[in-house]
Formats: structure tokens, C-alpha cells, sequence
């Protein structure tokens, strides 16, 4: 299937180029539309360079990965490991709750317990949609590429923009998102080490394991992100030539 968006985008690369030559041979003395002709042509060539360049793209990205360290098996298994602590601490949090509850004399802390039941459920949503975009980026990365070298290659540049962002998009998550186990070791930051459990008290919670989920699973990896997307921006209005914008939102961060 990789190969035919290649050889149809090949084929769109060919008619961008045909039609760029046309309109230069239309004896038709229109500057606004005699400009396109020269762009079409580059346009054609350059796209054609692209669909050629395909599988270089892909070994550099997956060089680049090796050589920083990248290690997808290890970073899959991690964040399925934050969100699973994440999960333990709801649970101990409900127990918590449902003891608090119980107790007549306890039900004014209900309503804080609660509010920490929600803090805890966000978190847990950041991590869990972090795994649904590293599952995409980590089985669809050479499928991301080919799309966006195949916007890149339809006519009149009406899908230019889109097209570099994807390519832009998927090196540099590619490379980038099993590199955040790092960055936040760098900080000393490591969520794995947060312990909290149904008999420790309110004020551990509020004070440490909060504070440090905080951090770990949210702040740190927003800031992390943000430097990934920075990138991915340059990199596709670099390839593209015009401005660029994540294919996808983040904005559940």
C-alpha cells in the first residue's frame, strides 16, 4: 500500500510538472497566470525528488533515533507503567474516599477527596493520550511520510503546507517521543517512584504525590512537547517552503 500513495504521488508530482509546462506554452500574455509556470515545473521536480528520497528519509530518521538512544520497546513499556501507577493511586484515592464517606464525622473531607479523585483521572487522561499518539507515530511513521509527500505533490500547492507538517511531524516525534524518559531524568524528575497508598495520609497526598504527578506527568512533558513541536514546525516549513502546523491537536495539554 506504500508504494502505491508513492507511485500516485509520483504520478501527481509528472501532471504538476506537465501542467506548469502548458501553461508556460499558452499563448495567453497573462503575468498572473504565465507566474505559475516556472512554480509548477519546480514544483513537479521537486516533488518528484521527494517520492525518490522516500526511503532515505526513513533510514535517516530511524539512524538519527538509534543514535540519541531511542528506544520505543522501553518508552511504550514506560508509559504504559505511569499510567498503570497513575490507575493504583485512583484507587487508593477512591478507598480513601469510600472510607471517608462512611463516617459520618468524615463527610466534610469527601469533598477534597473527591477533587483529587479528578486531579488523578486527568492525569491519567494526559498519560493515556500520550499512548494513543506514540502507538500512531510508532506504527505509522513511513505511512505519515508518504502522505505528506504526497500532499506535497498535488498541483498548485493546495496541499503543500499540510504536506510538509507531516513530514516535519513524523521525524521529529519519531525521534523525539521515546527521548522523554531522558529528559525528565535529566531534571531528576521519575514518576515511577511516586508511592501512594489507601493507608497513607491526606497530607502525603497533597504535599508529595500530587505535586510530583504534576510535574512529571503533565508540566515536564507539556514543556517537552512544546520543544518537539517547535521543531517539527521549522523542519516542515523548511521542507515545504511555507508556513507549517502540527497535523495533529495537542491541546489536551
Amino acid at each position: 500500500m506504500f508504494f502505491e500513495f508513492l507511485a500516485i504521488a509520483q504520478d501527481l508530482a509528472a501532471l504538476t510538472y506537465f501542467i506548469g509546462a502548458l501553461v508556460m506554452a499558452l499563448p495567453i500574455p497573462l503575468y498572473g497566470l504565465k507566474k505559475w509556470g516556472p512554480r509548477l515545473i519546480a514544483d513537479g521536480l521537486y516533488s518528484s525528488i521527494l517520492v525518490n528520497l522516500y526511503e532515505v528519509f526513513l533510514s535517516i530518521t530511524l539512524e538519527i533515533g538509534n543514535m540519541l538512544g531511542a528506544n520505543w520497546s522501553y518508552y511504550i513499556t514506560w508509559l504504559y507503567s505511569v499510567l498503570a501507577a497513575e490507575l493504583q493511586v485512583y484507587v487508593n484515592i477512591r478507598s480513601i474516599y469510600l472510607g471517608v464517606s462512611s463516617i459520618p464525622y468524615l463527610n466534610p473531607l469527601a469533598g477534597p477527596v473527591t477533587l483529587f479523585l479528578s486531579i488523578v483521572s486527568a492525569f491519567a487522561s494526559v498519560t493515556g493520550t500520550l499512548i494513543v499518539i506514540s502507538q500512531l507515530i510508532y506504527n505509522n511513521v513511513g505511512l505519515i511520510i508518504i502522505l505528506g509527500i504526497l500532499f506535497m505533490s498535488l498541483p498548485f500547492r493546495i496541499g503543500r503546507s499540510i504536506g510538509g507538517s507531516l513530514i516535519g511531524f513524523a521525524i521529529v516525534f519519531y525521534i523525539g517521543l521515546p527521548l522523554l524518559p531522558s529528559f525528565l531524568n535529566m531534571f531528576g524528575v521519575d514518576v515511577l517512584n511516586v508511592l501512594f497508598s489507601s493507608n497513607d495520609s491526606i497530607s502525603l497526598l497533597i504535599t508529595q504525590a500530587i505535586p510530583e504527578y504534576l510535574e512529571g506527568a503533565v508540566l515536564m512533558p507539556v514543556v517537552y512537547l512544546g520543544i518537539l513541536s517547535s521543531i517539527s514546525l521549522g523542519l516542515g516549513s523548511a521542507i515545504s517552503g511555507t508556513y507549517s502546523r502540527l497535523p495533529i491537536p495537542l491541546d489536551f495539554l
